[in-house]
């Protein structure tokens, strides 16, 4: 089968258009026009032009003074790619969520963010309640340091940098960061107590799967979870081994 010169030109925009989103994967902060460039060797102006169309779908977003990066329609994309560990968490998930009375979530990392899957907001009246598609701080949340926990401290440090953007006054450096991801391999549990946003808090449990590794959280005032939080880690214990359960029934 031979491809008619009519044809080379979409394939073409595609091939290319896909270059520029793969060289963006792994750049969570983004690149300029110029480097996209250089790393795919096509001209500036051709660049330009693909980007400006993929801006206009979401695909990509323009940040700062020329920068590039993934678009939240990817993003929604990506969530969608784990459609089916949601359907499978979702029952779980309202049982934690009725059994704490707060907020509970399913995450998974993308690059240094921490996106949403699904949730199941508490029914009290002063509540968290993230929406499936949203993307958190990694190294600030309960669910990132489970997902970072997963990883060494040289590939951590790797992925988050040197020195991490304080979100609240208690948002961890480095150093601390480090420090607590030792406790998470050790206990199973993360935290988050005013790190990302002051005045919600978060616990955490890592799910392991064979489509990948995510994170279970409760999540609510911060007082609300620190004094209840010998049951609101029970829950999550039974949470997580009941959809671990379920899930190696599909084996």
């Amino acid at each position: 089968m031979t491809i008619s010169s009519s044809d080379r030109s979409p394939i073409q925009v595609i091939t290319r258009a896909a270059a520029i989103l793969r060289c963006l994967e792994s750049e969570p902060n983004g690149l300029s026009l110029g480097a996209i460039a250089k790393r795919i060797e096509l001209p500036r102006s051709t660049v330009q032009r693909l980007v400006d169309a993929l801006v206009v779908e979401q695909l990509l977003e323009l940040q700062g003074a020329g920068g590039v990066r993934l678009g939240p329609a990817l993003m929604r994309l990506a969530s969608h790619s784990h459609v089916d560990i949601t359907q499978h968490a979702r029952p779980f998930l309202e049982q934690l969520a009725q059994t704490t009375g707060e907020t509970a979530v399913l995450e998974t990392a993308n690059g240094d963010n921490l996106l949403i899957l699904h949730s199941v907001v508490s029914h009290q009246a002063l509540r968290v309640s993230p929406v499936a598609g949203s993307m958190f701080n990694i190294y600030a949340t309960s669910g990132g340091k489970i997902l970072l926990s997963k990883l060494d401290d040289e590939a951590v440090i790797k992925l988050v940098g040197h020195t991490l953007q304080p979100l609240t006054p208690k948002t961890p450096t480095l150093s601390e960061l480090l420090a607590q991801l030792k406790l998470v391999r050790e206990e199973g549990f993360a935290y988050d107590f005013d790190e990302h946003t002051i005045g919600v808090g978060a616990v955490a449990v890592g799910l392991q799967t064979p489509q990948g590794s995510y994170s279970i959280d409760v999540v609510g005032p911060v007082w609300r979870l620190q004094e209840d939080l010998p049951g609101i880690k029970e829950a999550l214990m039974n949470c997580q081994s009941g959809l671990n359960k379920a899930l190696r029934g599909l084996d």
